[in-house]
């Protein structure tokens, strides 16, 4: 029998809070193959041990109810795969399999972007292209890719992953059910960079500070970035990135880094509106939070210890993999004609 994987139960729970496959592999550093098969166990039974071997079981797929599925997902493409399959009388396992298998459907999760205009997406076209030329001479792996982040204190939780059994309403209560919620809960935004061999030392932004083009120039730029890079990569060629955020394409920001900075790409260069190519948003921050905001945290500076101790936590296998994902981006953009990119 095949041994059973340390790592599934890290897979369940970053799947529980809602980490795409991608991302729950370069948290774990493991292959794609071991993460899709552990969520598809879990989705059909609930269970993270191994399949038994015995038998075959005999299956209860019809072209009835193959139908039935078909028709319920035109009518609702948004109905949950569990609420469905009470609906139509059919186990989550069998329903599942009708549309991955027979349907070739899976399902894909809300998300929260930006507005691309026609007119964005050409702009992204030409500059992933543009990105892409330089990643065939090597230099994504020698680029700094940084950005900023919002953190708070409270726990993140999904309340159809998160449950608490209980004979009643009130046991329910005392197990925890409650979660409770501050109207404006306290945060800390924080700046951090990586590269493919290395990561920048996080920089915490105190509330009430506001990163205009001055803090940013004087307490990022050259209080951290400079020191880092100078130490990092020596007399070895490299290159800068951010985003187009007011601070960091102010005309006096571009000129400094220009003149300190052996290459970096400028706000122009790089495309607005482009979390899905920026390894940081793409990766590090989610598998980040999903650490992170696992438990609630007393104060800012219980939150700061636990970001500081999951950015070294950070493996060198990680952050390879993470930066080798850049051009496959880049790719999938261009062959998307600008369009935002799933999760590769």
């Amino acid at each position: 029998m095949p041994r059973r994987s340390v790592h599934r139960s890290s897979i369940i729970e970053l799947h529980k809070q809602g980490k795409a496959m991608n991302e729950i592999r370069l948290a774990l550093g493991i292959g794609r193959s071991v993460v899709w098969k552990t969520i598809k166990r879990w989705e059909e039974t609930n269970d993270d041990k191994d399949r038994s071997r015995s038998g075959r079981p005999r299956s209860s797929i019809t072209p009835e109810r193959v139908k039935v599925v078909r028709e319920r997902i035109r009518r609702n493409p948004h109905r949950s795969m569990r609420k469905m399959s009470e609906e139509v009388h059919m186990s989550d396992r069998s329903l599942r399999r009708i549309v991955k298998d027979v349907l070739k459907m899976k399902p894909y999760r809300v998300r929260k972007v930006a507005i691309l205009s026609e007119r964005n997406k050409l702009a992204r076209l030409q500059k992933c292209k543009a990105l892409l030329s330089g990643t065939r001479r090597g230099t994504h792996l020698t680029t700094v890719f940084t950005d900023e982040k919002l953190f708070n204190l409270e726990a993140e939780f999904n309340s159809q992953n998160h449950q608490v059994i209980a004979k009643g309403p009130q046991e329910a209560n005392s197990k925890g059910r409650l979660i409770h919620r501050a109207s404006h809960p306290q945060q800390i935004m924080v700046f951090g960079g990586i590269t493919s061999n290395g990561k920048t030392p996080l920089v915490f932004v105190e509330p009430g500070v506001k990163i205009n083009q001055d803090y940013y120039l004087n307490e990022i730029l050259k209080k951290v970035m400079l020191p880092w890079s100078q130490s990092h990569f020596g007399s070895q060629n490299w290159t800068f990135q951010q985003d187009g955020a007011p601070a960091h394409t102010a005309k006096r920001v571009q000129q400094w880094c220009e003149a300190n900075f052996p290459n970096f790409i400028r706000g122009k260069e790089w495309p607005a509106s482009s979390p899905d190519l920026n390894p940081m948003d793409y990766s590090v921050w989610g598998t980040l939070q999903a650490k992170v905001q696992a438990r609630p945290h007393k104060n800012l500076e219980d939150l700061k210890k636990s970001l500081l101790a999951e950015w070294d936590n950070l493996s060198p296998d990680y952050l390879r993999a993470t930066i080798d994902a850049y051009p496959k981006r880049l790719r999938e953009v261009i062959q998307n004609e600008g369009a935002r990119i799933e999760q590769l």
